[in-house]
């Protein structure tokens, strides 16, 4: 425990130590805006001047951003000291920001002032060209919105042609269900009318050898009476001859008319 001791109390007074030979990240930002109060910025030269202060200021608090980084790593709360090193850069950047700012602004407007007085000088010397350069503009404005208008109206037409397309889609696809529903009801029912027609001819079958079986039955009747009424004529007996029935077709067969 004494060791453990001594070797955090030299870790401690290395890291103070070295902290005590970091540059603080916050003091270009604030030599800077000592340098430079945002009411001083009103003139090309300075807001220049500034400018070129602010891109130096920046790239130091960066470098000594990554210095106090770097020292983070030899402390004990490695995650704290970074956050907190985090915090001190966005300080510092947020201090500049103002300046940097402020002299951007200003250089613009000269500049656009500078143009509109060239304009101006260029518009007093020739009146009728500026005045036709109006015309023009105006011309130019009202195309465009003209185009605008354009625009609009055909995105509305596509979108109504859209719509119209999407129904006549909609209705193709809903007839195709329904021819398909009725070709099947269609199959089905003829599919009925198949077995009805085979059910009808093997009944029809049926009936006929039933009725061939009749005749057949009364022939062979009529042949043995008359048989035996010329057996008793002549006294000689007379062999009686089987009648000969045609078989019916097998069931479930149907004729080569059927449907």
């Amino acid at each position: 425990m004494l060791g453990v001791a001594a070797m955090l109390l030299a870790l401690s007074a290395g890291v103070q130590a070295a902290d005590a030979e970091l540059k603080p990240v916050a003091e270009p930002a604030a030599e800077l805006n000592a340098r430079y109060p945002l009411e001083t910025l009103n003139s090309v030269e300075t807001a220049n001047r500034a400018l070129t202060d602010v891109a130096n200021a920046k790239a130091e608090v960066e470098a000594r951003d990554l210095e106090q980084r770097r020292a983070c790593y030899a402390k004990f709360f490695v995650n704290n000291c970074l956050d907190t090193a985090k915090e001190q850069r966005r300080l510092a950047m947020k201090a500049i920001r103002p300046i940097d700012i402020t002299a951007n602004a200003f250089l613009r407007k000269d500049r656009a002032d500078e143009r509109d007085k060239a304009l101006e000088v260029h518009n007093a010397g020739q009146p009728a060209e500026a005045a036709q350069k109006a015309q023009d503009q105006k011309e130019k404005e009202l195309s465009n919105a003209d185009k605008v208008r354009q625009g609009a109206a055909k995105e509305k037409e596509v979108a109504s042609h859209t719509r119209k397309h999407l129904g006549e889609a909609d209705k193709r696809v809903a007839d195709h269900n329904a021819k398909v529903k009725k070709a099947q009801q269609d199959e089905a029912a003829k599919a009925s009318q198949r077995a009805a027609n085979v059910a009808a001819f093997e009944k029809k079958a049926q009936d006929s050898a039933a009725r061939q079986r009749e005749v057949a039955a009364n022939k062979a009747a009529k042949a043995k009476d008359l048989a035996n009424k010329k057996a008793a004529e002549t006294g000689v007996p007379v062999a009686p001859v089987a009648p000969a029935v045609k078989s019916p077709p097998p069931a479930g067969a149907a004729p080569a008319s059927a449907p």
